[in-house]
């Protein structure tokens, strides 16, 4: 995946350092998932991962102006909910001194790929959140969950017919290309 639409990003964050709140409205949509990624990484439940979210987003509301480039959002949000979420686990005891020390390796210095993939991970939990629930599930079941399922145990799991399952597949799929590009990526 490659994000199309740098230009938009741009403009969206020059209304974001002016104070525009439907364009900070737009930024948070656009990078949600990646916070909230990066936060359950990190191995924060969902509550603490959401509160780390919010400090993320008042850290980069109360520094926007320091960010001249918006493509570097992305690794900024990365590093900063990465050290919050290592802090917090550290504070709410997730971990021992050793283990949370293991943790503290700086973001900073993640390889291009990591960062990547981290994004391509947000974006697909985003996309997949905005599913209908049977398509959510089919898909997490055949290539998410981590489990070999047949596609006779997945149709009685889903309350289909054997034979549906490959079809049903198939529409899913595009539903969640189709939502991908919505949200301004496309395939290389």
């Amino acid at each position: 995946m490659t994000k199309i639409v740098t230009d938009d990003l741009r403009k969206i964050w020059d209304r974001v350092c002016k104070s525009d709140a439907s364009a900070w409205q737009q930024l948070v949509e656009r990078y949600a998932a990646l916070v909230n990624t990066v936060a359950r990484r990190v191995g924060l439940s969902v509550p603490d991962a959401e509160d780390c979210a919010q400090h993320t987003w008042l850290t980069l509301y109360r520094r926007r102006n320091a960010i001249k480039d918006p493509q570097s959002l992305p690794a900024w949000l990365i590093r900063t909910t990465h050290r919050q979420a290592v802090r917090m686990a550290k504070r709410l005891n997730y971990y021992s001194e050793a283990d949370a020390a293991e943790l503290s390796v700086d973001p900073a210095i993640l390889p291009d790929e990591v960062v990547q993939q981290l994004e391509h991970q947000a974006i697909l939990n985003r996309a997949m959140e905005l599913l209908d629930p049977r398509c959510r599930q089919l898909i997490a079941a055949l290539y998410l969950d981590g489990e070999d399922i047949s596609y006779r145990k997945l149709a009685a799991r889903l309350g289909l017919a054997p034979n549906s399952v490959g079809s049903l597949r198939g529409r899913c799929l595009k539903k969640l290309q189709k939502i991908i590009e919505k949200m301004g990526y496309g395939a290389d």
